[in-house]
């Protein structure tokens, strides 16, 4: 069989090379380094007034697992007269994201999740409630593996005071979801052949995302001891 020269082709795929790429901008991401908030998008959400507003700071610590935001977009196809279809788009498309949280015994998770499917949709009349009561923003954060160093307060005790070294971590990319809310909690699956933690995996729907410092954001909302606070 003739073989044929292919031009421009990669060449030096080599380990050292491949090893300094990723090395480089602080190494590969890992994906344990990620952190999630909700927020209540306005101070007159239902959700805010259910009493949840200290609540929510706790589900940073409780996400065990979650999806970083995606983006598409929906095409239609489009004849071509000398050759093949073609798609081209018309709207932009974000998909739902799941966040897995962790369980604790008091179950205070799943009733604020319940709370909030039913500030959604109660029961009693099942007529839908007005969006801005029930919305939310979630921000999502990804952290590099090194955290930035920081001095505290002297250490006085023993007989030379040092300082104490801490380390915070550093986002190197954030979204803020706007408009969120939930629209499945999923059955949590139950045994008597394990004691695993329990889990709750709940699915989001958002209107739009936009990245921190890198694209417009609109006003919003925020509680801090437990005041509303415009940001």
């Amino acid at each position: 069989m003739a073989s044929f020269n292919i031009p421009n082709q990669p060449t030096n795929l080599r380990m050292s090379d491949f090893l300094s790429y990723s090395s480089a901008y602080q190494s590969l991401a890992k994906s344990s380094r990620f952190a999630i908030r909700l927020i209540p998008s306005r101070p007159t959400s239902l959700i805010t007034r259910l009493g949840y507003g200290d609540f929510l700071r706790q589900f940073t610590y409780l996400s065990e697992s979650a999806e970083l935001p995606g983006r598409g977009f929906m095409s239609a196809d489009v004849k071509g007269y000398y050759g093949p279809d073609f798609k081209t788009p018309f709207q932009t498309e974000y998909q739902e994201t799941a966040i897995t949280f962790l369980c604790r015994t008091e179950s205070f998770e799943r009733q604020f999740f319940d709370d909030w499917m039913e500030v959604i949709n109660p029961t009693s009349t099942f007529d839908f409630s007005y969006k801005d009561d029930y919305t939310c923003e979630i921000e999502m954060y990804q952290f590099s593996e090194q955290g930035r160093r920081t001095t505290t307060e002297p250490n006085r005790e023993g007989p030379s005071p040092t300082s104490n070294q801490a380390s915070e971590p550093v986002a190197k990319y954030a979204w803020t979801l706007h408009d969120a809310y939930p629209i499945l909690v999923s059955p949590q699956p139950v045994t008597w052949a394990d004691d695993n933690f329990l889990r709750l995996s709940v699915s989001f729907t958002y209107n739009k995302w936009t990245r921190k410092n890198r694209d417009p954001q609109p006003s919003s909302y925020t509680l801090v001891n437990n005041a509303t606070v415009t940001r």
